[in-house]
């Protein structure tokens, strides 16, 4: 891997890649998946033995495309970066490479995208592709002004890709995650609530989903026009989006009311997309 920029994550001063290139070896079947949220309360993945049998069985390299695991300051932290490991350490277990791409829920690792065989395929988890990171989220939205500001602090952000990638790392650790059962015992109002209130963010779920593919596209256009598929997580509904020559492929989420999907390909060329479980 050579890294083309480098950024720097702010939680533990180490200089993070933001930007890699991968070559796989001819031939090689190389493994789209995200949205693991290994260690969060929500997360349907099954134990790592089995989940790393899922995962590798048939691929030569695993590539997780962000929100492997919950790896922010929260209540679920230490979880994550657990499991997260004990996966890392099966798959190497199993003989599969893995590669990880940053998400929102876990800026502390590498590359937030990465080019695949000479960028005809680009990897990234998604959440560059708004500034605000997730308009829907709680965050977001009881911090507007804080994060405004700090979109204002990257004035490059509309046109250097880099600078986009960092805003997004630098967004997801602005705020501490609220959990969802802040201050509510009663589950049913609880979950109401984290769904429903305030009425900004249904509005800007529904709106995202409708609109993630075609806003990856434009994405693309702009900053990566010779991509060919670009792979992505971070909605939490997987879906296939065709703009002329390029395909657009979100791999869903393995999480409650959503559902996982692995996109494989060999030589660049997709040879499938299908549910995982």
């Amino acid at each position: 891997m050579k890294p083309c920029a480098k950024g720097t994550c702010n939680n533990n001063k180490k200089h993070l890649a933001t930007i890699e290139n991968i070559d796989p070896p001819q031939g090689a079947v190389v493994r789209f998946v995200s949205d693991l949220h290994l260690g969060h309360e929500r997360c349907e993945a099954p134990a790592i033995a089995t989940l790393a049998d899922i995962l590798t069985q048939g691929c030569d390299m695993l590539v997780l495309v962000g929100d492997t695991a919950e790896t922010r300051v929260c209540a679920w932290q230490e979880q994550g970066k657990t499991r997260r490991e004990e996966l890392r350490r099966a798959c190497r277990e199993r003989g599969v490479q893995v590669v990880e791409i940053a998400g929102n829920h876990d800026p502390d690792i590498g590359p937030l995208l990465i080019n695949f065989w000479g960028g005809k395929v680009v990897a990234m988890h998604g959440h560059a592709l708004y500034k605000e990171v997730a308009p829907w989220s709680w965050e977001y939205l009881r911090h507007k002004e804080e994060c405004h500001r700090l979109i204002a602090s990257y004035p490059d952000s509309n046109d250097k890709l880099e600078s986009r990638l960092e805003l997004s790392r630098a967004m997801c650790q602005l705020t501490a995650p609220i959990l969802r059962r802040e201050g509510i015992r009663n589950k049913y109002l609880r979950g109401l609530l984290h769904c429903f209130w305030p009425p900004q963010r249904p509005l800007n779920i529904i709106r995202c989903w409708l609109t993630c593919g075609k806003r990856a596209h434009r994405f693309a256009e702009q900053f990566f026009p010779n991509a060919q598929t670009v792979v992505l997580g971070h909605f939490h509904r997987s879906g296939h989006w065709q703009f002329g020559n390029r395909h657009i492929y979100n791999t869903g989420a393995w999480f409650r009311h959503a559902t996982p999907y692995y996109l494989d390909m060999k030589d660049a060329c997709v040879i499938a997309y299908k549910k995982m479980i």
